[in-house]
């Protein structure tokens, strides 16, 4: 998939049916379609897709860099605090491991998993475009990666979530002072 992608709103024509209503009740069969509109590309990202956009693009290319050069920088302190992070809650967070489930959970039971995975791939993207050429080593990328990860998954779900749950995605105590 490429980025922005073009979205329709359909109506299905003739039969329709679900092969597992139990197990997919929002999925809709059928032979045919009939298209209606075209709507805004930002809707294929859940119901914050344009919260999500904004920090793909906007927030995400200055902060990978900032968070590979702090995790070159001091790369055993940060594994001590990304560790705490990941594993210990703290009276005004969640642990890192908690709030990532209870997203990936709250994304499934709102039907946006499709969209979870679609804006986690952008991010990526924008990491890696954002890391060509800054000389990152192979663990800076990939604690940059899982910190945009945690800050679209707060854009995704800011409006689910207090902060106690979305302050451990967005790393809060992940960083050095």
């Amino acid at each position: 998939m490429t980025w922005p992608v073009r979205l329709w709103i359909v109506e299905p024509l003739g039969e329709t049916g679900n092969w597992s209503p139990g197990h997919s009740p929002y999925r809709l069969l059928s032979h045919q379609i009939r298209v209606l509109e075209e709507t805004d590309a930002h809707r294929a990202l859940g119901a914050a897709g344009r919260d999500v956009l904004d920090v793909i693009q906007q927030r995400l290319p200055d902060r990978a860099v900032r968070w590979a050069e702090d995790r070159d920088d001091g790369p055993e302190g940060m594994r001590r605090r990304c560790r705490a992070w990941e594993k210990c809650g703290a009276r005004t967070r969640a642990s890192g491991e908690r709030a990532d489930a209870s997203a990936s959970e709250m994304a499934h039971a709102r039907r946006e998993s499709a969209a979870q995975f679609w804006a986690e791939r952008l991010g990526r993207r924008a990491v890696d475009q954002a890391l060509v050429g800054a000389g990152a080593s192979k663990d800076a990328h990939s604690y940059a990666c899982d910190r945009a990860m945690g800050l679209v998954l707060a854009a995704q779900h800011q409006a689910r979530y207090d902060p106690y749950t979305l302050d451990a995605l967005r790393g809060v105590d992940r960083v050095p002072a």
